[in-house]
């Protein structure tokens, strides 16, 4: 994997949601998240988890929480808590998993 990233070169949107890896470890994984509009990923329970509002705007669900995603909105989903998200429009979230 590369140490150096550009995003911008790594967006994809696609039919289907795919995460685009940027890095992953035994204990850490980074995925750049590109949602088109209308699409979502259902909640889930993950490790702890950073997701970093990028571009676009949409929905974080975690837990019985809806919040609202927007350029420079960051949230923290606690180890074990559901989170899912649902997108508005194009919707980009860099992410970083931790386990």
């Amino acid at each position: 994997m590369e140490n150096v990233i550009n995003i911008k070169e790594k967006v994809r949107f696609n039919p289907e949601f795919m995460p685009i890896i940027l890095y992953m470890s035994k204990k850490t994984k980074i995925p750049l998240i590109c949602l088109d509009k209308g699409q979502e990923i259902p909640p889930h329970p993950s490790a702890l988890g950073v997701f970093y509002c990028i571009e676009g705007e949409g929905t974080f669900i975690r837990g019985t929480e809806e919040i609202e995603l927007k350029p420079g909105v960051m949230v923290i989903a606690e180890d074990g808590v559901e989170r899912g998200m649902r997108s508005n429009g194009r919707l980009m979230v860099f992410a970083v998993h931790i386990s």
